[in-house]
């Protein structure tokens, strides 16, 4: 009878575990690890652990009104941040926001853009460039 339990415990423990998704590191700390590395450029299309079609980048002076109707974050945190986002069929599938330095500075990456960014996923090959401690500039490379 015991072992009988314990298998079921165990069986239900196994199927909880599969059952819940993996949610991967995020973009800040793959860029990190590759600059890291010494690797001094980044594909998102070989890099994250998602699938997407098309990738957002939002610098914070950008109206949220605006970014509303281009993709809706309304569900999101909502803050003065630059923002990037990546969506697969017009659906959110990965969002994250990076603050502006204040007094400490926080770990975030930046694109070398003052306006919106609109990546596809067949052209999203960056070269990285470590600021600081913890500041990574991503320049677009057109192939």
């Amino acid at each position: 009878m015991k072992y009988k339990r314990l298998n079921m415990i165990m069986l239900m423990l196994l199927a909880m575990i599969t059952s819940c998704n993996f949610i991967g590191p995020d973009v800040y700390n793959i860029v990190k690890t590759n600059a890291d590395q010494g690797v001094d450029t980044i594909n998102f299309t070989d890099a994250l652990w998602f699938d997407w079609d098309t990738m957002y980048w939002f610098p914070s002076n950008y109206p949220l009104e605006e970014i509303n109707a281009i993709v809706n974050i309304n569900n999101y945190w909502q803050d003065v941040g630059d923002r990037i986002v990546f969506v697969k069929d017009h659906k959110i599938v990965y969002y994250n926001e990076f603050f502006p330095y204040h007094e400490t500075p926080l770990e975030r990456i930046d694109f070398n853009t003052d306006s919106l960014m609109v990546v596809g996923s067949d052209d999203a090959l960056f070269s990285i460039q470590k600021v600081g401690d913890k500041l990574y500039i991503l320049s677009s490379i057109k192939k």
